[in-house]
């Protein structure tokens, strides 16, 4: 499909307008925090640094005002359905960041606002497609109890992935903006395979890489505010639910290997769901050479991370750049699979 005027207006809008709100915004929110003692200290640097958190609200505005842009062009359903799954989920996020949310709770109430799009499928065909599309193969047969029971399950997975990942300075930003624009190619691509597919998809995809990508220029090394729960949870579930109802369900997987990887060996390592905080040790620390090392505390978690430390201690701007490295590679692998599954 070849876009014409309204859809590139739509498009660009989508994206101007919730990067502007980040980068305009931002700055004011982080001096906010400040004032009302909404501060967490930066673990992996010495001196006893500070950072505002959590930006969580800001990000869900962002996504907001994204959504509401896309619908306004195309009056569909979709973004509204969105709107609130990035709202819900947000809201789960700010309680954990304030007062704390349980390892089985949260992904119980996670897997409530899964259950509201299968849902809202039910009641309004045309949210998403309950059908698989494989590179090389045809898609699947329409299967609408067993995708129903997918989409409950991915908003727990994803939104835990993506917090799984939020430790380092620019770590969730950076991700979320490598994966989210791979997701962008990935709709795109469908979008001109696929006779008479709307170009609608395309513009609610580009919300979550415009705000993540402009909200690594404030979380970046040396962060000035961090996400919080409230934000990398957001960025999760915002992510899996836009590869479901832009039908890339496939393509977003691949770009996740890097966190599906973390969260399987953080998982099998503790047994269980465990919060962060509450975990018997650290998977990492910081040396006094001011490099961060691999702990050899038998009861610390295998990360991602300390896997990649165990080659050698870096420094916290070289090990996220290592994981964005990562993160890269995988995304490239999801592009491969999108132009397999569309173009050939």
């Amino acid at each position: 499909m070849v876009p014409g005027p309204t859809d590139v207006a739509a498009i660009a809008l989508a994206f101007i307008l919730p990067a502007a709100a980040m980068l305009l915004l931002m700055p004011g929110y982080a001096r906010f925090l400040v004032a009302r003692g909404r501060t967490t200290g930066d673990s992996h640097k010495p001196g006893g640094v500070v950072v505002p958190t959590p930006a969580g609200p800001l990000i869900m505005a962002s996504l907001v005002v994204g959504e509401v842009a896309a619908w306004a062009f195309f009056r569909s359903p979709v973004p509204l359905v969105l709107i609130v799954v990035v709202a819900s989920v947000g809201l789960i996020g700010l309680y954990d960041d304030l007062r704390g949310l349980g390892g089985v709770v949260k992904p119980a109430l996670l897997a409530g606002v899964g259950l509201f799009v299968a849902v809202a499928e039910h009641l309004h065909r045309g949210v998403y497609s309950p059908v698989l599309y494989f590179p090389l193969f045809t898609e699947t047969g329409t299967h609408y109890i067993i995708f129903a029971l997918i989409v409950v399950a991915s908003v727990p997975v994803s939104a835990n992935a993506f917090n799984m990942l939020d430790a380092f300075n620019g770590e969730i930003s950076g991700f979320t903006a490598i994966v989210s624009a791979a997701l962008v190619v990935a709709v795109v691509l469908r979008a001109y395979a696929l006779p008479g597919t709307s170009l609608g998809t395309v513009a609610m995809a580009v919300p979550l890489l415009a705000t993540s990508a402009s909200f690594y220029y404030f979380n970046r090394y040396p962060s000035r505010i961090f996400d919080g729960d409230s934000g990398s949870l957001s960025f999760g579930a915002m992510y899996v639910i836009l590869s479901i109802v832009g039908g890339v369900e496939i393509a977003a997987l691949v770009a996740l290997i890097p966190a599906v990887v973390n969260s399987y060996y953080i998982l099998s390592s503790v047994r269980g769901l465990v919060e962060r905080k509450r975990m018997a040790a650290r998977p990492t620390f910081l040396g006094d050479d001011m490099k961060l090392h691999a702990s050899s505390d038998a009861k610390a978690p295998t990360t991602l991370v300390r896997m990649i430390l165990l080659g050698g201690p870096l420094d916290e701007r070289a090990l996220v750049n290592r994981i964005l490295a990562i993160t890269a590679y995988a995304a490239f692998l999801s592009v491969v699979t999108s132009v397999m599954t569309w173009l050939l």
